[in-house]
């Protein structure tokens, strides 16, 4: 009965460990042309193999909900771009939430869509074939 649960559990963790890419990170596959909503620490695996990670928020002056500011303010938020197989360390992208709110990553045109707000906001961007 050990040996079968014990065979069990090892099929599970087979399965579910290689999607994992990193301590809380969650890592699915981006449609391409349609919007993603990623939380902190997630990674989307890109169709040329390529990663792209929601790292953080490093600033927010944008005026919270319900509050009557002068300006509406801005935020920076931080990717993280690569491939996995390349040997080398990601490359960090900020993209600032005034438009155009985009930036290039690799062959994709990386447009960030929304922000949320609070302590680790959600995001939601689109990723597009670059045009030339």
């Amino acid at each position: 009965m050990r040996a079968v649960l014990l065979a069990a559990l090892v099929s599970i963790a087979a399965v579910t460990l290689p999607a994992c890419s990193g301590a809380g990170a969650t890592r699915t596959a981006a449609p391409i042309g349609q919007p993603i909503r990623m939380t902190q620490g997630q990674q989307v695996a890109l169709p040329d193999g390529a990663t792209l990670r929601y790292v953080q928020v490093t600033a927010d002056s944008r005026c919270p909900p319900g509050v009557q500011c002068i300006r509406a303010g801005d935020a920076d938020v931080v990717f993280e771009f690569g491939f996995a197989d390349a040997g080398e360390a990601p490359r960090r992208i900020t993209v600032n939430t005034d438009p155009p709110a985009r930036a290039m990553v690799g062959k994709w045109q990386l447009r960030l869509l929304a922000l949320a707000f609070g302590k680790a906001p959600g995001v939601t961007v689109q990723l597009d074939p670059a045009t030339p």
